[in-house]
């Protein structure tokens, strides 16, 4: 009995281990959808079932616990349990009344748990409680009677199992999560939530080799040190914030506007004609120009931006696009700023 106790904590740690394992090391979206992870439980409880608990002649499975760890919607849990029924009767023998009290215990459970807010571990353990409870009771009224030992025993595996299985999987959740946040922070400028420099290269990579076209638009704010002097890095900040909001407004479908540095931001566009490309960069600094941009409660000020434009067609490098928007940006400061700068597009 010890072993077979020992086995279903193993099996289930394990199971629950590869389910977390598979889904940070794939990069894919099925593997975060509710039927991936119900897949993984209904394959756990299929595994209990063939390693039940003896004791004193009676053979008990845990298959039912990681039914209730699966939190998806309504119609896959009932997938799920029809799914489980069916290989509970016909791989193991198990009767149809078992089956039965299984089935309507679940699903009065499914239909109970939404009605929590957040089902902490302790809540999952007192859930898992009072179906082993139930489930036990049903078994001694219409199938075998069962002596109390058996009733604590069995109510005790049960629920060691459930907090185990609950604990592992909240903190393995909790670790992808913040492993996720700090990938996610890396590529992420922290005060705008806008893509980085390295969040840019990335997506000049991806878009080299799949658009015949690519602009790059390279976006400096004009004296920004003297707000950060005059007014303090808050109303610096401040600024930066409200100017991403303005080249948000302004990025057409397709694009995606991203944080260099300190004042320089950077628009990225596949597939746009050079002439739209220009018009975009003439509208984001007359747009800018006559905004106004709040320092404080009440004080505003009015700000101008340098725009470098690099354009890359069929045949430019990476590299060269970079270095004629970076180029192109240096030539905008040096006429006076408050000015968009590109090399013609000679046909």
């Amino acid at each position: 009995m010890l072993m077979d106790f020992v086995l279903n904590i193993s099996i289930t740690i394990s199971m629950i281990y590869l389910f977390h394992r598979i889904q940070y090391n794939e990069d894919s979206a099925k593997l975060t959808s509710d039927t991936f992870q119900a897949t993984l439980m209904v394959s756990l409880a299929i595994l209990l079932l063939f390693v039940p608990i003896e004791y004193r002649g009676y053979s008990f499975s845990l298959f039912f616990v990681p039914l209730l760890l699966i939190r998806s919607r309504l119609y896959i849990k009932l997938i799920a349990l029809f799914i489980l029924a069916a290989a509970h009767h016909f791989l193991t023998g198990g009767s149809h009344v078992e089956v039965l009290i299984v089935s309507v215990l679940y699903i009065i459970t499914i239909l109970i748990i939404p009605f929590f807010r957040s089902i902490t571990t302790q809540q999952m353990t007192w859930v898992n409680l009072a179906f082993t409870v139930l489930l036990l009771t049903g078994i001694h009224l219409f199938i075998e009677p069962l002596g109390w030992m058996q009733f604590i025993l069995i109510i005790f595996m049960s629920s060691a199992v459930m907090f185990t299985a609950s604990i592992m999987h909240a903190d393995i959740h909790s670790i992808i999560h913040v492993l996720d946040r700090l990938n996610r922070e890396e590529y992420t400028d922290h005060l705008t939530q806008l893509g980085n420099i390295k969040a840019l290269d990335n997506e000049v990579n991806r878009l080299s080799q799949r658009s015949e076209t690519l602009s790059l638009l390279l976006i400096d704010i004009d004296n920004f040190k003297m707000i950060n002097d005059a007014y303090g890095y808050k109303a610096g900040d401040a600024v930066i914030k409200q100017i991403t909001g303005l080249l948000k407004n302004y990025v057409p479908s397709g694009g995606s506007v991203y944080r260099n540095s300190g004042e320089e931001f950077s628009i990225v566009l596949a597939d746009v004609s050079f002439d739209r490309t220009v018009r975009l960069g003439e509208a984001v600094r007359n747009a800018v120009e006559h905004t106004n941009f709040h320092v404080g409660k009440s004080e505003v000020i009015r700000l101008t931006v340098s725009v470098g434009i690099g354009f890359r067609d069929t045949g430019g490098t990476r590299r060269k696009l970079f270095k004629d928007a970076d180029d192109m940006l240096h030539a905008a400061k040096k006429m006076g700023q408050n000015q968009v700068m590109f090399l013609p597009v000679i046909k």
